[in-house]
């Protein structure tokens, strides 16, 4: 039965092409769920439905507490994040921006954070060596590298399997005794097998988020990397108007490898964890962020206690001091 639902979506998607219309991941699990439905097929599940249910069981059934939910990507960010626009007097015909030499340069850098809003060091992956892709030891050496920021090197600057089992050995301990849900997306550096063993013995289990679906589900695309890459970009802005000299031949002298990991440092510090914490939800892995349930913990226990109002009458206009009345006293309890 599952064969004649793939057939049939093949033949939707062959129809909607041949008319000149896209077709997208949508249309295949609207096409795909309809069909299911019309053939009656029974235990047809979407992968987005594998999914979900799955979160719903680690968040609800299980109680797994926030810190131990995690999310990770990796994003690709320009080294130089140059101006796009200039004001100018009126009239002038020719804007001349002095820019940095050369082609804008691209480096990655894995995020992670957990629901409590708790966040990883940044992994920074810069181009190294042509032979070996690796920064040498007397660059790594030179470089001053802070706590929430931990520094890798690939020959593209571009995350692999290489650095996907790094990063695992140094962000997780070998005697986690509490599982560790990892949600990642299907990059193939997340499938490999030894990343997969890696994590299982290190007690995390991962959580695939469906193809295709990254944009509402994966929650550093929903609700992080956008502010992370503006304190980025105000970070790099900042450096320049310190250091507008000019090299000889009359550019602005570009960031150094230094300088990138002072601006994605202060980046990634700037993102708070309330944000953190409000992209878990908007990308519907939690049901509301911990600084709310701390709220409404607060409330409770403060309603526990009894309200106690003293009320007295004091004449319009009157200097007189006057006696609060006992008899006007009410203890209000919620014990109803």
């Amino acid at each position: 039965m599952f064969q004649d639902v793939e057939k049939r979506v093949y033949h939707e998607v062959i129809k909607t092409r041949n008319v000149g219309l896209p077709v997208r991941d949508s249309d295949l699990r609207k096409w795909a769920a309809q069909i299911a439905k019309d053939l009656n097929v029974k235990n047809f599940k979407l992968e987005e439905h594998v999914f979900m249910e799955r979160v719903e069981k680690i968040v609800g059934v299980n109680n797994t507490h926030p810190s131990r939910i995690i999310n990770f990507d990796q994003t690709s960010v320009l080294l130089q994040n140059t101006y796009g626009k200039t004001l100018s007097p009126i009239g002038v015909k020719q804007k001349h921006v002095i820019q940095p030499p050369g082609e804008k340069e691209r480096f990655t850098v894995g995020l992670a954070v957990t629901g409590d809003g708790q966040k990883f060091p940044a992994a920074i992956v810069f181009k190294g060596g042509v032979k070996t892709g690796q920064l040498s030891a007397n660059i790594l050496g030179k470089l001053k590298i802070p706590d929430n920021v931990r520094v890798f090197s690939t020959r593209t600057a571009w995350w692999n399997s290489r650095i996907d089992h790094e990063w695992i050995k140094q962000s997780f301990e070998e005697d986690t005794q509490n599982t560790l849900y990892l949600i990642r997306d299907h990059f193939a550096a997340h499938l490999k097998f030894e990343s997969r063993e890696l994590l299982e013995s290190r007690n995390v289990d991962q959580v695939f988020i469906p193809r295709g679906m990254t944009g509402t589900y994966q929650l550093l695309d929903v609700g992080i990397n956008a502010p992370f890459k503006a304190n980025l970009k105000r970070a790099y802005h900042e450096w320049r108007k310190e250091r507008a000299e000019l090299t000889g031949k009359g550019y602005l002298r570009k960031p150094s490898r230094q300088d990138f990991i002072d601006f994605v440092s202060q980046a990634w510090a700037d993102v708070n964890p309330e944000t953190i914490e409000n992209a878990f939800v908007g990308a519907q892995i939690l049901p509301e962020p911990t600084y709310m349930i701390a709220n409404e913990q607060t409330s409770v226990e403060n309603d526990e206690a009894p309200l106690e109002f003293s009320f007295s009458s004091i004449e319009e206009n009157s200097g007189d001091e006057v006696a609060e009345d006992s008899s006007l006293e009410y203890s209000f309890s919620t014990d109803y």
